[in-house]
């Protein structure tokens, strides 16, 4: 009787010094999918062409979502959308979601490639045709 209550009393210290919980995970800089673009068709040299990206992630452990464009090569652009993501195990159901409207001020003709980063290995991509101004009559 006693080797039983003792090992029914160590089974119970085991067990509620386990933390049985997920555990606290925290990310910064995720990259998350873009979920709506406009970008518009054409441009003209040196004048803002400006492009509405957002997003949404599907849980409150989202937060500081946010978005930048980066230049590439000569005439290319790269979109990132990128959040922190934070949690003890529960996420509260709510939707946490962020737009912008990115501008990029092109100096020379020709179609101008911008990549959307949906992950950090796949990407959709837009063009922006730019002329050198509107045509004169």
């Amino acid at each position: 009787m006693k080797t039983s209550l003792i090992i029914i009393l160590m089974i119970s210290a085991m067990l509620t010094s386990c933390n049985l919980g997920g555990g606290h995970t925290e990310y910064t800089n995720l990259v998350i999918p873009i979920d709506e673009r406009q970008v518009p068709e054409t441009g003209v040299i040196n004048q803002p062409v400006n492009i509405y990206v957002s997003t949404a992630e599907d849980n409150g452990c989202w937060s500081n979502i946010r978005f930048s464009i980066v230049p590439g090569k000569e005439r290319e652009f790269e979109v990132w959308a990128v959040a922190d993501f934070e949690s003890d195990g529960l996420c509260p159901d709510v939707i946490v979601s962020a737009d912008s409207t990115l501008t990029f001020t092109p100096t020379l003709a020709g179609d101008h490639v911008i990549t959307f980063w949906m992950t950090p290995s796949l990407n959709v991509r837009d063009t922006v045709v730019v002329s050198s101004g509107p045509a004169k009559k």
